[in-house]
């Protein structure tokens, strides 16, 4: 299985916040103390929700973690954490959240209350929709919000009452804040080209 290949140190990081149900990896969203849904790994792929719920993985306190990172998939961030494990070593105070294909400003405002003290990553794929989110949250940590949508191959988005345009191609989380004057100070970490996710290039390397 693709999913064993991962380094020792990461499935065994990952192990708690995880169930193997036959030949699928499972990873439970949960919304209060109730699972809501859940993203699944197997030979054929990962298949994300769209959730209200969260995934969330730390060995540390809330108020005590220093660094979230947060992505569209659990599987993704635990590609991420294959090529950069020093996230995970111990007595690194980390949390891993995937809040689904469509983070909702419900959810951040969540885990912005659960965790007071940390710098916020994010972890989204490399195509436009990975870098909308990064946007969303960008705008979502300075108690805002932004409206986007894809009109004629560029990605539109209104903001502080006005409306800007930037081409696809170099829509980022830099052109936004450039354009729009925010400023959230948050990490966004991509995979090499030409992948757009960790997952895709975890898999692809092992061929």
């Amino acid at each position: 299985m693709v999913f064993l290949q991962l380094k020792a140190e990461v499935r065994n990081f990952f192990a708690p916040y995880m169930d193997m149900v036959e030949d699928k990896i499972m990873f439970p969203y949960t919304f209060g103390n109730q699972i809501v849904d859940h993203e699944s790994w197997n030979e054929n792929g990962v298949r994300i929700p769209v959730s209200k719920g969260a995934w969330l993985a730390t060995d540390t306190l809330p108020l005590s973690v220093t660094d979230l990172f947060i992505g569209h998939s659990a599987g993704d961030i635990m590609c991420f954490c294959h090529y950069y494990p020093n996230w995970i070593i111990p007595r690194r105070p980390s949390a891993f959240v995937s809040l689904g294909l469509l983070p909702t400003k419900e959810q951040f405002t969540w885990l912005k209350s659960l965790f007071t003290n940390a710098k916020i990553h994010t972890v989204f794929d490399g195509g436009i929709s990975g870098r909308v989110a990064d946007c969303k949250v960008a705008t979502w940590q300075i108690g805002k919000s932004a409206r986007f949508s894809l009109v004629d191959e560029h990605g539109e988005f209104y903001c502080n009452k006005k409306r800007y345009r930037i081409p696809v191609g170099s829509f980022s989380l830099n052109r936004f804040e450039r354009l729009s004057g925010i400023r959230a100070g948050i990490r966004t970490h991509k995979p090499k080209a030409p992948f757009e996710t960790f997952y895709q290039s975890f898999t692809n390397g092992l061929i």
